[in-house]
């Protein structure tokens, strides 16, 4: 199942990643050299670059390069093929940067049972879980074909997360439904008590 990434985080922080200041940067980059970080490259033979793949030499599809940080920092172009490992770079710094982040599961017919149980429960639709992804980040990196990406301001989620505990206190809603709100209510009361935007990522596999 896919996931989505809930994060408390201003917006002008996001997009200050985009042409980030040295500082920054810096704290940034090593941010991906922790996370992806992989085992070290065994003893070099003579042999290896006449084979036909070379496990220490090879460019690597299924992680993000150098050239991916670099674009993403600079705030420059970057390459439909190295979208996806783009995103994979900065949700985790989105997870560094965020005041508090919480994954959830995620696929259309569950988020549709869930927004039905919600207006059963007198959700009013102005408040519905995908109004927190309503606005477009406003980043270089476009969001893959189908991917949820996008962000509500401060005032908006602070009356969601009223409207949710609301309710949350009807008899009818279903477990399902009672689970998945308590599991991102967290991260919108962070965002409530600190002023702060939610962003809204789904998953790159």
């Amino acid at each position: 199942m896919n996931r989505l990434v809930i994060f408390a985080i201003d917006i002008d922080d996001v997009r200050d990643i985009f042409g980030a200041d040295p500082a920054l940067a810096e704290r940034l980059r090593c941010v991906v050299a922790a996370h992806f970080s992989g085992p070290t490259p065994s003893k070099r033979s003579w042999f290896k670059p006449m084979l036909r793949r070379d496990p220490d030499t090879e460019v690597r599809t299924d992680r993000p390069l150098r050239g991916d940080v670099d674009a993403l920092l600079s705030g420059g172009y970057i390459a439909p093929d190295r979208a996806q490992a783009c995103w994979q770079v900065f949700t985790v710094w989105l997870e560094e940067l965020s005041s508090a982040h919480q994954e959830v599961p995620y696929d259309p017919a569950l988020f549709e049972r869930i927004e039905w149980d919600l207006a059963r429960s007198g959700l009013n639709s102005d408040y519905s879980l995908r109004r927190l992804a309503d606005r477009q980040l406003g980043t270089p990196l476009r969001p893959l074909p189908d991917q949820v990406a996008g962000y509500a301001k401060s005032v908006h989620v602070a009356e969601t997360a009223e409207a949710l505990e609301l309710a949350m206190q009807s008899t009818e809603m279903t477990a399902e439904t009672r689970d998945f709100i308590e599991a991102i209510l967290g991260v919108l009361g962070v965002s409530v008590a600190n002023g702060l935007d939610v962003v809204v990522i789904g998953s790159v596999n």
